[in-house]
């Protein structure tokens, strides 16, 4: 069983801890079995080799380590993943490696997909056929009554589209999520408000979405909803929803709604650049999106790092963090999110842990690029990932 050695760490073990200079990580069998003061005899640098017989041993040079980073709202849906079961693992591991590896996550969430090429890349990553994240699927969305969002429409080729669920009735969501269930999803996802034209929103039926959550908490799944106005944070909040997958865009009279939010325990994904990025830069348009996620925070809601790659061309999470820093939130705000967060929302799920770095948990770790850390921004600065005690990724 091969044994990992991480030499010369600026530990930072959970949000709000207090760095630990020249500490020395093992783990084998995928978890982290001891940290304690390095050995002062140990060289300075950044490079892996080969330590005792069956062990390697990572010097990071001072560099901070952390834990393995959540993407808590991706999409699997680009060109290359169609045929992620078949596909040769050279073409798909440079894209592995660019939307997820290389920007430190460890486990991701797929709010959207075709739940047979994302289960295939899923079974070829846990096979370690490739390298990647550990993937949680929702497999197909549900969507309001003809309520198809337009961008939706305008990718699928049109005899596809009546073969994605949009429940008339509460019966009709209950199979859709039995059946997504039998794909092997284990959260679901709802368009409570869906921009069935770029100025138009149809909500989803309150008792569609109330028998969707029912039925998908009876499965021991939690429950993401896409808002996008006041009528459809409505909608997932009186539903029971556990996630909103982003701040609502169309923000007028939502405040309210979201301090409930905040207050029921119901989590937020912001995905700020996606707004930036599809809709505009300009303030005048982003400010009520970044004031909805300020008004979520000072209530004491529970953010959730999601970027919604996939639907978004950009991999890059820097946008991101730095859209969250210019609403107030700081480094371990924004380490949490990443972290621990994810972490604590998803604790019902088998294996996942506490995303600290301490002894007993994953060695699912990142080593970025700093040896301390100020700014939400350097957390884009990532060097090596390693998950399960392997260096899956590494800058050089």
């Amino acid at each position: 069983m091969t044994r990992l050695r991480i030499t010369g760490a600026t530990l930072v073990a959970a949000p709000g801890r207090a760095p630990q200079g020249s500490v020395s990580l093992i783990s084998r069998g995928g978890r982290i079995v001891s940290i304690g003061p390095e050995d002062p005899s140990a060289d300075e640098g950044s490079h892996l080799r080969t330590g005792e017989p069956g062990e390697q041993v990572l010097d990071v040079g001072g560099r901070v380590v952390i834990a393995g980073y959540w993407n808590s709202h991706v999409h699997l849906t680009e060109r290359v993943w169609a045929h992620a079961g078949s596909a040769p693992a050279q073409q798909l591991q440079p894209e592995l490696d660019d939307m997820f590896l290389a920007r430190g996550f460890t486990t991701a969430v797929d709010l959207g997909s075709d739940p047979r090429s994302t289960g295939a890349l899923r079974r070829r990553i846990e096979q370690e056929e490739l390298a990647g994240p550990r993937l949680l699927i929702a497999g197909m969305g549900l969507y309001p009554p003809r309520g198809l969002p337009f961008y939706v429409r305008q990718d699928l080729p049109w005899y596809l589209c009546p073969l994605l669920p949009q429940p008339r009735t509460g019966a009709g969501a209950r199979r859709a999520l039995r059946r997504s269930h039998r794909h092997g999803a284990e959260v679901a996802k709802l368009f409570t408000g869906s921009y069935v034209e770029l100025d138009r929103i149809t909500p989803m039926p309150l008792p569609v979405a109330r028998a969707a959550v029912q039925q998908a908490h009876r499965q021991g799944r939690l429950v993401f909803a896409h808002p996008s106005n006041l009528e459809g944070t409505r909608v997932a909040l009186e539903a029971g929803v556990d996630i909103l997958a982003h701040v609502p865009d169309s923000p007028e009279g939502t405040a309210p709604l979201l301090r409930e939010a905040a207050e029921q325990g119901c989590s937020l994904v912001p995905t700020l650049d996606m707004f930036a990025q599809t809709g505009s830069r300009d303030p005048a348009y982003l400010g009520g999106i970044y004031d909805g996620l300020k008004v979520f925070v000072e209530a004491g809601g529970r953010v959730l790092f999601g970027t919604d790659v996939g639907y978004l061309p950009d991999r890059d999470i820097r946008g991101e963090l730095e859209a969250l820093a210019t609403c107030g939130l700081d480094v371990e705000q924004v380490l949490a999110m990443l972290t621990t967060a994810p972490a604590s929302v998803f604790s019902d799920v088998p294996g996942v842990g506490s995303s600290t770095v301490a002894e007993g948990e994953a060695a699912d770790l990142v080593v970025l690029d700093h040896r301390e850390l100020t700014h939400p921004g350097q957390l884009a600065d990532v060097h090596t990932t390693i998950r399960g005690g392997q260096v899956l990724w590494s800058a050089r």
